[in-house]
């Protein structure tokens, strides 16, 4: 799963705080909106059969009145071959949200987000000649949650459940997902914080007649970010707690185990004027227990930007 279809990109969630710090204002209800992009590129060391790679760009808008969250994001299909730079589509994975707040102060928030997710495909064959196409959507519905038992200690994460249909034996997905991330926060300072969280996203089938895309990945992440003026540095890392797939739904083969490890830093800059942007590099190894040559280095690098007003 790239980087880029998990549900919180660090730029989003940068929009997120802009709409979250108006909503909390006292002044009368108003209009505020966001808009930004990304660009991601993930790449496995000495790999060729992806193409060489992924560059997965997308685009978003967010609007809030009050409470209700509105937003879209246009994500693009992968992977692509660097050499020509063709691909099968162009931001052709539309994303539609809605969200509530039901609580916001001091002490506890919480919220809850709906939203629908296309996943196109462009199949091509050996020859690179078109070979058809499929469209699978992904319904979901994600509560988000903090509270502060004093100015040192929080408690804060998000739970997401996913249904998805159509063309589910083309693409590969199991008919459901959950993903979820939560975890303690513990504040220094002004200036340092300490979240440990625990990660967990597990692809599985209600159809009993089905193994499409099973999976499971539980993480320990531990993010140490430092806020020093306009400026946002966070160091971070995962770690693999369990992670094991079967993704050849067809002969069911035997479910291949990961032990996936990450380093990365992520930076921020707010500009104090709407508008802020973000990069952020991230190096990991990838074992698996299928045999010995199978182990992996990733590399992930990502830029955002994001204007709110």
């Amino acid at each position: 799963m790239t980087v880029s279809g998990k549900i919180t990109s660090l730029v989003i969630l940068l929009a997120a705080c802009n709409i979250a710090d108006a909503q909390t204002s006292p002044s009368p209800a108003a209009w505020h909106f966001d808009i930004g992009g990304m660009y991601e590129i993930e790449n496995v060391e000495g790999q060729g059969e992806d193409k060489d790679g992924l560059y997965e760009p997308s685009i978003y808008f967010n609007a809030a009145y009050g409470d209700w969250t509105l937003g879209m994001t246009m994500y693009q299909e992968g992977p692509a071959d660097y050499g020509n730079f063709t691909r099968g589509g162009y931001l052709n994975r539309p994303e539609f949200r809605v969200r509530y707040q039901f609580i916001d102060n001091d002490q506890v928030t919480f919220g809850l987000t709906g939203n629908v997710r296309n996943y196109g495909y462009h199949f091509k064959d050996d020859h690179g000649a078109q070979a058809g196409t499929a469209n699978t959507q992904r319904y979901g519905l994600t509560p988000d949650w903090n509270i502060n038992f004093d100015k040192q200690w929080s408690f804060n994460g998000w739970l997401s459940l996913y249904q998805f249909t159509h063309d589910l034996d083309e693409t590969g997905y199991s008919d459901s997902r959950i993903e979820a991330e939560t975890g303690i926060k513990y504040q220094f300072n002004q200036t340092v914080a300490l979240k440990t969280n625990y990660y967990i996203e597990r692809g599985f089938n209600l159809d009993e007649n089905r193994n499409n895309g099973e999976f499971s990945t539980q993480e320990m992440r531990i993010y140490l970010p430092i806020e020093v003026g306009s400026n946002t540095f966070m160091p971070y890392t995962r770690l693999t707690l369990d992670r094991w797939s079967n993704w050849d739904w067809n002969t069911d083969l035997d479910r291949e185990g990961h032990n996936y490890s990450r380093i990365g830093l992520f930076y921020g800059h707010d500009f104090d004027n709407g508008l802020s942007m973000s990069l952020e590099y991230a190096y990991e190894w990838e074992d698996h227990d299928d045999n010995d040559s199978s182990d992996d280095r990733f590399h992930y690098a990502g830029i955002g930007v994001n204007y709110a007003f």
